[in-house]
C-alpha cells in the first residue's frame, strides 16, 4: 500500500522543495549582502556559508530521493514480475491437478468396464467367478470372495472364490456378524494392512494363506442396500485408489444384480 503512494504527482515534491531552499537561500544572502553594503563591512564567509548550507543540503537530499525512487520503481516492477510468474504458476498447477483427476476418474472407469463381465447374472456362480478373475488380472490380488445377500434369510451366503481353496464352504453370516458383517451393515469399505497369521481364515473365510492385505467391499443397490459382499486379499498394500474403485465397484455392481435379478 505504501508502494502505491508514489504516484506520478508526488514525483515533483522534491523539486518543488529544492526550489524554494534555492529561494530562501538567495533571499538570505541578498538580505546579507544589502546589510553588507549598507555597513560597508566585508560579508564574513561563515555567512556565505550559512546562506548556502540549505539549498546544498536540499540537493544533496534531491539526489538522495531521486535514486531512492528509481531504486522503489526498480523493486515494483520486480515485484509485479514474480507475481506475475506465481500466478502463472497457481494457474498452471491448477490445470495440472485437474487433469489428474479427470484422468484418475478416467482410469476408474476404464478399469470397471474391464472388470464388470458383460456375460447374463442368471448363473450367479459362475458370473462371480468371471468378476474375480478380471479384479485378479487388472489389480494384484491372489485370492476373493463372493457373498450374496439371501432375501429369503437375510444371510450372506458364499458364490464365488478366486485362488480359493477349502474342504468346507465359508460360513455364512447376517448384517453385523463378523468382519465381512459389519461391513455390509455399514455400507463401507475397510482397508485391513498387517492381518495377523490366521486372521483371514476367521473373519473373511479366505482359509490359510499368507497375504496381509486386506480388502472388504459392500455390494450396495441403488436403493443404498447392501447385497453382496466381496472380500480381496493381496500381498501388497492396497492404496486409496483401490479403495475408491472398489468402492466404484461395489456402487456397479449393485446396479447390476438389482436390475438383472
Amino acid at each position: 500500500k505504501n508502494m502505491k503512494t508514489l504516484n506520478p504527482s508526488n514525483r515533483f515534491v522534491p523539486t518543488i522543495a529544492l526550489l524554494i531552499l534555492l529561494t530562501a537561500s538567495i533571499m538570505v544572502f541578498s538580505q546579507l549582502y544589502n546589510t553588507t553594503m549598507e555597513t560597508g563591512k566585508s560579508l564574513p564567509v561563515w555567512t556565505i556559508v550559512l546562506s548556502i548550507l540549505p539549498f546544498l543540503l536540499g540537493f544533496w537530499l534531491y539526489l538522495f530521493s531521486a535514486r531512492q525512487r528509481t531504486h522503489i520503481q526498480s523493486l515494483q516492477t520486480q515485484i509485479e514480475s514474480l507475481k506475475m510468474q506465481v500466478e502463472n504458476f497457481m494457474k498452471s498447477q491448477k490445470k495440472e491437478t485437474s487433469q489428474e483427476i479427470r484422468k484418475e476418474v478416467i482410469d476408474h472407469k476404464i478399469l470397471l468396464e474391464k472388470i464388470i463381465p458383460s456375460t447374463p447374472t442368471d448363473d450367479l456362480v459362475s458370473y462371480g467367478e468371471h468378476l474375480l478373475a478380471n479384479i485378479a488380472k487388472n489389480v494384484e490380488i491372489v485370492q476373493g470372495l463372493l457373498y450374496l445377500k439371501d432375501i429369503q434369510t437375510e444371510l450372506f451366503k458364499f458364490k464365488a472364490g478366486y485362488a480359493f481353496y477349502s474342504e468346507t464352504t465359508p460360513p455364512e453370516y447376517r448384517e453385523g456378524e463378523s468382519l465381512a458383517g459389519q461391513v455390509a451393515k455399514n455400507k463401507k469399505l475397510i482397508n485391513i494392512d498387517s492381518i495377523p497369521e490366521g486372521y483371514i481364515t476367521i473373519l473373511s473365510g479366505l482359509g490359510k494363506g499368507t497375504p496381509k492385505h486386506l480388502i472388504i467391499a459392500p455390494i450396495l443397490s441403488p436403493d443404498n442396500k447392501t447385497i453382496g459382499i466381496f472380500e480381496l486379499a493381496s500381498f501388497k498394500p492396497f492404496t486409496s485408489d483401490h479403495e475408491e474403485l472398489f468402492s466404484q465397484l461395489g456402487r456397479k455392481l449393485g446396479e447390476v444384480l438389482n436390475v438383472n435379478k
